[in-house]
């Protein structure tokens, strides 16, 4: 039970601040149970159903704060009353009317929640709360003085009933809707607060963990309409974009609010030039993890293969992994096609097992082996080689997405470092080199000479320019150009693929050619 008590206070012309009502009742000591319990006076309430949690003296005047303060969250930390008494912590929304019907002109009240320990809770989806009752408070108070005309009893009276059906609600279905009068209704809900997703970049692959088509509604965003049929798992952001002929900055924002709902996880290209690897949970999940093993095999069959679109089911399995997925959402759990799913409920355990080229069930021993075949330096194209037997009715895609969700595979990415710049190749339409210009051409002492140079080198260029099939020359060192700006060791071959809008074949064959200079690819 997050929400311990509620209660309603107001500032008293004769007695100061006061709380009039309180749920439940006896929660918190007010300067009347203190002298009680002190002795000061013969006890006249009646025994407390629950345990004090705060002393209202201690906090009073921040709960009913001066004039000047009011209108603000307040979030207060009263000290215990005893070494056994919980920790709380306290939520109010004190606020001020100035009107001459009220004695002194004002009115200061304030409606506050007493929370439990706030390192078990999520506080912030409580804020919103306070500040919701007492605004609307505050309209009931303009419009009919709801609250400074209540004469009932203390912990009586519409005004506590409302409070006491606030708590119940609030604590048992998270959310509330209390009629108040004829024509007001408190409607309240806890929206818990997610973290803040992390940045969509153009090369990423979304795929859905919900049946997406169940909760789209015609008053959704255009561009999000508009992009959803080609969330499948294996576009990436930037095809995305282009096949909805939406802008890629708007796709971006759409892909990252359905990630902040969960509604998606985010992937790598599936490229079979990618390498993978098993991380350190391999042993400990998959290799061990029967019902992982089967999960498996009916995801990766192609005999229950789905539609076009995927739709990824997550639950409470899967571990932390070093996966792109575990990366990128909160949400390393389970994952499997609502195909698959239902295929899978309605057939034995024998027939979930794809076959091999020769009609052979692969077992799970069998998967388990194929993943740990996985490893650097060994691409998707050379694994698939070395096991085409076995893989001949397993799709290669979701076999790999398959381990990157659940986190005991991991992609291993490639970099280029530009270690030395190209020399001068002007006269072969290649990649030119400025400062080898320089060191070759004008370093003459002669002026006679280095004139000379100059004219050589300006009728050389213009040949160059005037033969056959220099424009697609030029346009080779337009595009070396921009590759030389990757090559700093920090920008993935999927990152570099997608923004100059080149294969990853095209790439590796620029980097190998020299033009560019001596490049060093490394892999992590």
């Amino acid at each position: 039970m997050s929400i311990k008590a509620i209660f309603y206070s107001k500032f008293d012309p004769h007695e100061g601040p006061k709380i009039v009502h309180q749920v439940p009742e006896g929660c918190i000591l007010t300067s009347g149970d203190n002298a009680a319990s002190n002795g000061d006076g013969p006890t006249t309430t009646t025994p407390s159903p629950s345990s004090p949690l705060l002393s209202f003296s201690t906090i009073s005047r921040f709960v009913i704060p001066r004039q000047s303060l009011c209108g603000n969250l307040m979030t207060l930390t009263p000290p215990p009353l005893t070494p056994n008494t919980p920790p709380t912590l306290v939520l109010s929304y004190p606020l001020c009317l100035t009107s001459a019907h009220y004695p002194r002109n004002e009115f200061i009240f304030n409606f506050a929640l007493v929370l439990s320990d706030p390192a078990t809770i999520d506080v912030t989806s409580y804020k919103s709360v306070v500040k919701k009752l007492a605004h609307l408070m505050r309209s009931l108070e303009e419009q009919s003085y709801f609250l400074s005309d209540d004469t009932a009893p203390a912990n009586s009276g519409k005004i506590y009933s409302l409070c006491e059906m606030l708590m119940e609600d609030l604590n048992d279905y998270c959310e509330c809707m209390v009629p108040i009068d004829e024509l007001n209704t408190l409607n309240i809900k806890l929206f818990p607060t997610l973290p803040n997703p992390v940045g969509v970049k153009p090369w990423y692959v979304p795929l859905f963990t919900v049946r997406i088509e169940t909760m789209v509604d015609e008053n959704w965003d255009l561009t999000m309409l508009r992009i959803l049929p080609y969330i499948n798992g294996v576009n990436s952001v930037t095809r995305i974009a282009a096949l909805a002929d939406a802008d890629i900055k708007l796709t971006k924002k759409c892909v990252k609010h359905l990630l902040y709902y969960g509604c998606v996880l985010l992937l790598d290209i599936f490229s079979f030039n990618a390498i993978y690897a098993p991380t350190a949970d391999f042993a400990n999940m998959i290799a061990k993890d029967v019902d992982m093993q089967k999960e498996c095999a009916r995801y990766v069959n192609t005999a229950f293969a789905p539609g076009a679109q995927e739709e990824a089911i997550i639950d409470g399995g899967g571990g932390a992994g070093g996966g792109a997925a575990d990366r990128r959402t909160s949400q390393g759990g389970l994952m499997t096609t609502a195909a698959s799913l239902t295929l899978g409920d309605d057939r034995e355990d024998d027939e979930i097992w794809p076959l091999t080229a020769k009609g052979e069930p692969i077992d799970g021993v069998a998967i388990v082996q194929l993943f740990a075949s996985l490893r650097q330096g060994l691409t998707v194209r050379e694994w698939y080689a070395q096991n085409a037997n076995m893989l001949a009715n397993i799709d290669m895609r979701r076999f790999v997405t398959f381990g990157v969700i659940k986190g005991f595979l991991y992609r291993v990415h490639r970099y280029a470092i530009r270690t030395r710049k190209g020399g001068p190749h002007a006269l072969h339409g290649q990649y030119v080199d400025a400062d080898a210009e320089h060191v070759d051409y004008l370093s003459r002492s002669m002026s006679s000479e280095r004139d000379l140079a100059e004219d050589s080198l300006r009728s050389r260029k213009k040949q160059a320019r005037d033969r056959p099939g220099a424009g697609k020359s030029h346009d080779s060192n337009l595009l070396n150009s921009k590759i030389v700006e990757y090559l700093d060791g920090t920008h993935c071959f999927d990152e570099i693929c997608t923004d100059l809008e080149i294969s990853e074949k095209e790439l590796i064959d620029r980097l190998k050619s020299r033009e560019i200079g001596e490049v060093t690819i490394i892999c992590r």
